[in-house]
């Protein structure tokens, strides 16, 4: 029987991928996860504790910086489930779905983050006038 491009989407990763090499993608990127976490941690104090300027300059840009920051870190964060879901698949059909699914989110995601951050922007410029 000669092999179809659907058996392999189909074919068990268990062989390929041993127990072992998951367990430690697994454990590095539950790390990678909470290192992240804390340097998102220190750039917002950073943030919060920016050099002194006109407050209402200083404000805006906190705000942006903020806005800025937190999508990075959604952004981020999908990317961390998607590493996460992925090691844990069982074929490849599902990377492929987990794939097409994470760029589906992301690319809503990123539509979104461009409209909140213009219509920022368009409020600190009104603001700063």
């Amino acid at each position: 029987m000669i092999p179809t491009l659907s058996d392999d989407y189909r074919r068990p990763l268990s062989r390929a991928v041993p127990n072992e090499v998951r367990d430690f993608a697994d454990r590095s990127v539950e790390q990678a996860r909470k290192a992240f976490g804390s340097f998102v941690g220190v750039v917002n104090a950073a943030i919060e504790s920016g050099a002194p300027s006109p407050a209402e300059t200083a404000d805006a840009s906190a705000r942006l910086s903020r806005l800025a920051l937190g999508f990075a870190e959604s952004n981020v964060q999908g990317a961390f489930t998607l590493a996460q879901d992925m090691v844990h698949a069982t074929e490849v059909s599902q990377l492929l779905k987990l794939q097409r699914e994470f760029l589906e989110t992301q690319m809503k995601a990123l539509k979104s983050q461009l409209r909140m951050l213009d219509a920022s922007g368009r409020t600190d410029g009104k603001r700063a006038q």
